[in-house]
């Protein structure tokens, strides 16, 4: 995971060690913060519309289960990866650290919160899609992504809109909660609690 800030005075890209999303309820947005290796941290203020065009475009690439996931008429191989592609979301989405409190970093890229005026999806040949934010400071934010990345994003979209009151559409933990209840019907041991 790494974030391109290379219009930044010089930086150059940074691994991304922690994010957190919050609901500012002053502001009336989201704040996405984002820690990275070299002890810096970027600010990027979300608005409803921006929020929920992220939401429309990361949701997509979760591969967590939904009622509309597998037609009846889906080819049964297609239906089968398909399901595959969900239990490892699933799973994938169960062994991340929300606990941990977010660590701020010494360093605030451009000295304070940016506001996001668009967000973009790029998807790459042979290469992980790319998330850009353009800011209202005339920086764009890119975050190369990766299937935890994208899931950690979806989740913590899902908990801050819901503090937010804002609606965003379908809904993960439903679809992460009944996944899970499928999966652990077969083996109660296997339940974990989430937090």
């Amino acid at each position: 995971m790494t974030i391109d800030n290379s219009n930044l005075q010089g930086k150059a890209e940074a691994a991304i060690q922690q994010i957190n999303l919050g609901y500012n309820a002053q502001q009336d947005r989201l704040l996405l913060k984002v820690g990275l290796a070299d002890n810096s941290e970027l600010l990027v203020w979300l608005t409803y519309r921006i929020t929920k065009q992220l939401w429309q475009m990361l949701n997509g690439e979760t591969h967590l289960p939904t009622a509309t996931s597998i037609k009846t008429e889906t080819p049964p191989q297609q239906a089968v990866a398909l399901f595959k592609q969900e239990a490892e979301a699933s799973e994938t989405l169960q062994k991340m650290d929300f606990a941990t409190e977010y660590q701020p970093r010494a360093e605030v890229v451009n000295d304070g919160a940016m506001l996001a005026i668009s967000v973009v999806l790029i998807h790459h040949p042979n290469k992980p899609s790319s998330l850009e934010m353009p800011c209202l400071e005339g920086i764009t934010v890119r975050m190369n992504l990766n299937q935890e990345l994208v899931l950690a994003l979806c989740n913590m979209l899902q908990l801050s809109t819901k503090e937010a009151s804002w609606e965003l559409g379908t809904d993960l933990a439903t679809a992460v909660q009944a996944q899970s209840s499928t999966l652990f019907a077969e083996n109660p041991e296997a339940k974990k609690t989430l937090h």
